[in-house]
């Protein structure tokens, strides 16, 4: 008996994300941020003034009660003018769903994580969630339209699927902006069965090695790029904190750190797909990832980016019908799975016989 099934093979639609690059001009990157500095604002002050609220009076604020309030910001700040409406509702929905995940995990005993002040580098996003019922998609998939911004440059590699429902702009730690659209109702492409089933274990030494014994090397993306990490690291260190010279210094180290990241991801995507295209049902090991990445092989599981593969294991199974299979590992190197016979072997022996 399998200890936990995640059955993907439900044809029923999904929700999906879509993330394209954005190439805005040098006037519309300087207005996207002076709208991250003014939500970032908001988003701030609303958070102060429902903490001070509860502590003083026990009064608990919602969002609508923020929402209403924020023509008399307007009329008090009246740089807010120039950020549109919805943006800035769309920083109130951000606190209120980051309240809502702390109530959350208030009631099932997990650590509850009070709603934190965002500093300058973590609010990095703009998020535009009632779209009027338009497409912002225009000039057939070569733009898209922000309010009081225009008509931003992108580029469409793939075309959206299902009901468009909200769009985020994102700057990443490199300065590069992406937008993605969320989207409901995407159908489904199932593939046909090839009624094959497979074991999948993760590893450091090989990536993946399945039970039709196909190997697939462990890249280390981030080890093969460590000179260019450890190079970018010591420029950031000797340049002056709060200087223009340090902030261009991060951003070449962010970049670095991003086409590692990159590597890993289509790596990941790329065997997803594979084992998907051939196998009905792929079973994997249920890893306590977050546990082994805090151990003395930390910088290795990190490298690795076995949580990666797994999330895009089950995009792509979804996606295509197929079931991912999740097993508790716990002796499942010792126990021969032909007979059942117990042989104890030590981490370095690779082969079981």
């Amino acid at each position: 008996a399998l200890p936990f099934v995640s059955d993907t093979s439900s044809l029923h639609p999904v929700v999906r994300s879509y993330r394209y690059r954005l190439s805005p001009t040098n006037a519309q990157v300087r207005c996207l941020e002076s709208w991250l500095a003014l939500t970032r604002e908001l988003y701030n002050a609303a958070l102060q003034e429902r903490r001070d609220a509860w502590r003083k009076q026990q009064i608990r604020i919602s969002a609508y009660d923020q929402m209403s309030a924020l023509p008399d910001v307007r009329g008090v700040r009246p740089e807010f003018g120039a950020v549109p409406n919805v943006v800035q509702r769309g920083a109130i929905r951000r606190l209120d769903r980051a309240f809502a995940g702390f109530f959350q995990r208030c009631k099932t005993g997990k650590k509850p994580g009070y709603p934190r002040f965002r500093g300058r580098g973590r609010f990095e996003s703009i998020l535009i969630d009632d779209l009027g019922g338009e497409n912002p998609v225009v000039a057939g998939g070569k733009r898209v339209k922000v309010p009081m911004l225009g008509k931003v440059k992108f580029r469409q590699h793939r075309p959206l699927e299902g009901t468009l429902k909200a769009m985020r702009l994102t700057r990443d730690a490199g300065g590069r902006w992406f937008v993605t659209f969320a989207c409901v109702d995407v159908p489904t492409k199932p593939l046909p069965s090839t009624g094959k089933v497979v074991g999948v274990d993760l590893g450091l030494t090989s990536f993946i090695a399945t039970s039709d014994a196909d190997i697939v090397p462990n890249a280390r993306p981030r080890a093969a790029a460590r000179l260019t990490i450890e190079r970018a690291q010591r420029r950031v260190s000797r340049r002056r904190r709060g200087s223009e010279r340090r902030r261009a210094a991060v951003r070449l180290l962010a970049r670095a750190h991003a086409h590692v990241a990159n590597i890993r991801r289509e790596r990941s995507i790329t065997l997803a797909r594979g084992l998907v295209a051939a196998y009905d049902t792929i079973c994997v090991e249920k890893l306590n990832i977050k546990g082994l990445a805090g151990g003395m092989l930390a910088k290795s599981v990190n490298d690795a980016g076995w949580g990666d593969f797994l999330y895009w294991l089950r995009v792509k199974a979804e996606s295509a019908g197929r079931v991912v299979v999740e097993v508790d590992p716990r002796g499942t190197s010792q126990v021969c799975s032909a007979c059942g016979v117990v042989v104890a072997k030590t981490l370095s022996e690779r082969v079981h016989r």
